[in-house]
Formats: structure tokens, sequence, C-alpha cells
């Protein structure tokens, strides 16, 4: 009879695999300007992520090579994560964000052929392309994170060159995204000025894609003659 029990809400889990992904996604965001400069924060910041990991690779994995080449990308993601925690040693979080880049392209790619399907709109979809939306910011940044790595002095903080930590990147990479305009942060290399071209192409795209899909779901209904 237990069995019975648990049976339907598992899945349930299964069929809004998108939604808990969209929820961990949320809780980084909302939590990591406030733990980021602390040991203890990253470690959080760590855990979060590790969460996101998780259920990213159960939303993408719906086929076993899809679940494997998943969870390649995501392990090295979050083992050289803990070890840029034990040594602080920015090479190892430099690795840390290619692997991580390399797994959110991944799972973005998965995520838009589910969300951008032929087939019936459901909740989860909706909160599928979200939760791509979202992570294309971070795979940006995470690129931008690499990319300060070789070319110090990319990007200026109030006109000084900075080096940013990883709040600092989603920030800039949701400004360049969202089109809002450059606030504090900017780029100053030409190797950071071109991706940040191809971030803001990349969020005007996407937005008109997915509206262009919601539009032929959802056709609008004139009046009856």
């Amino acid at each position: 009879m237990p069995a019975m029990t648990h049976r339907p809400f598992l899945a349930r889990m299964l069929e809004q695999r998108c939604f808990f992904m969209f929820l961990a996604l949320l809780a980084l965001l909302v939590t990591m300007p406030f733990v980021v400069d602390s040991l203890l924060g990253r470690a959080l910041v760590g855990l979060l992520n590790l969460l996101i990991l998780l259920t990213a690779v159960a939303a993408v994995g719906r086929s076993r090579l899809s679940f494997l080449v998943a969870v390649a990308l995501g392990l090295p993601t979050l083992a050289f994560q803990l070890l840029a925690l034990a040594s602080g040693l920015r090479g190892h979080l430099t690795l840390s964000w290619s692997f991580g880049a390399a797994f959110y392209a991944y799972a973005i790619a998965h995520l838009l052929h589910y969300v951008l399907r032929r087939d019936e709109m459901t909740a989860d979809k909706l909160y599928g392309a979200v939760a791509a939306y979202i992570m294309i910011a971070i795979f940006w940044a995470y690129l931008f994170g690499v990319l300060q790595y070789f070319h110090p002095g990319a990007f200026a903080l109030y006109g000084s060159p900075t080096t940013m930590n990883l709040a600092d990147l989603i920030f800039y990479s949701f400004t360049v995204l969202t089109t809002a305009g450059f606030g504090d942060i900017t780029p100053v290399l030409i190797q950071s000025r071109f991706p940040t071209i191809l971030e803001a192409v990349t969020g005007v795209m996407y937005v008109a894609i997915l509206i262009a899909r919601l539009t032929g779901v959802y056709p609008v209904v004139g009046p009856k003659s």
C-alpha cells in the first residue's frame, strides 16, 4: 500500500522535472548575494550548484546517453569547485567554470529541444523555458569567468580593471542578456566586448523565438461571425 502511495508522487516529480530545476536556479540567484563573500557562503553556493546539477541531469537525462553525458560534464564541474574551495587556486576555479559552461550548454540544448518541440505545451515546458533563460545567463557568466582568467583586466568596475567573482559575473551576464544597459561593470578589452555582443544577440533572439513558439501553440481566436 505505501508503494502505491509513493508511485503517483514520484510520477509527478518526474513530470515536473523542469519545475524543480527552476526552483534550484531561483534559490541560487536569491541566496548568492548574501553568502558569496565567506568560505561558508561559497560552500553553500557549491551545494546549490550540486542541486542544480542534479535537477538538470534529471531534466535532460531522458535517455541513457544524455544522462551519461550530463553526468560526465557535471562531475568535473563539482570536483574542481571543491578543489577550488580547498586550495583557493583560481586555476581550479577556472577549470570548474569551463566544465560548468560545457554542462550548461549541453543542458540548454536539451531543454530547448524539449521546450520548442511541436507537441502539447505543458506547465513543465514553460518552467523549462524560464530555466533555460536563467541557464543561458549562467553559461555566459562562466565563459566570462574563464575569459578574465586568460585576459586579466578584460572587465572594469567603475572604470578600474577588476577580477569578478561568480556573483559579479552573473550580475553582468543578466545585464547583457536582458539588454538592460551597462551599469558599474563594463567590458574593456576586445576579447570581452565581442562575447558581450553575442550574449546580447542571444537574449533578443531567445525571447523572439519563444514568443513565436507560444504564438503557434496559443493562436489568437477572433470573434465569431
